[in-house]
């Protein structure tokens, strides 16, 4: 075998290699995506089992776009119960990380963390803030332009 004959055989074995090493990662990527499918199959499954008002406020807090926040109290009231805005705290408390929720784009009626510093208030601004939210004085979120009504269109 000369030189250009070794040269190609070496070629041809890592293009091979790379390539079987390519199918591998677009297999393991496509049984990813197929669990991460199955697994969001199963959490809309689990949804359409809660009770409507917890369904309603899941929709209503996974509707509000990036840079945008709402008040418990309109999620409640999105959700059908306007006096709930206790549950929607306890729903987000329970909820959030099994839906996926942005938790973080949920804020008092004065435009407010309501979470101190160690409960995640600390965290909830930095999300906020790297969406674009602004904090003013007394670290409040101006909600005249950052406010996310229910139905309104992103």
């Amino acid at each position: 075998m000369n030189d250009q004959e070794k040269l190609r055989a070496e070629f041809d074995a890592e293009f091979l290699k790379d390539l079987a090493a390519a199918d591998e990662a677009s297999a393991a990527a496509a049984s990813s995506a197929k669990d991460e499918k199955n697994g969001k199959k199963a959490a809309e499954d689990e949804l359409a089992d809660l009770a409507p008002f917890t369904r309603a406020v899941v929709e209503t807090i996974r509707s509000i776009p990036r840079g945008r926040v709402m008040s418990y109290g309109q999620v409640a009231a999105a959700a059908g119960s306007p006096r709930g805005a206790r549950q929607v705290v306890r729903i987000l408390h329970s909820l959030s990380r099994k839906y996926g929720l942005p938790w973080h784009r949920v804020v008092n009626i004065r435009g407010e963390i309501a979470l101190d510093e160690a409960g995640g208030g600390s965290e909830q601004r930095k999300r906020l803030e790297a969406e674009g939210v602004e904090f003013g004085l007394g670290g409040r979120i101006d909600l005249r332009r950052c406010r996310h009504e229910a139905g309104e269109a992103e």
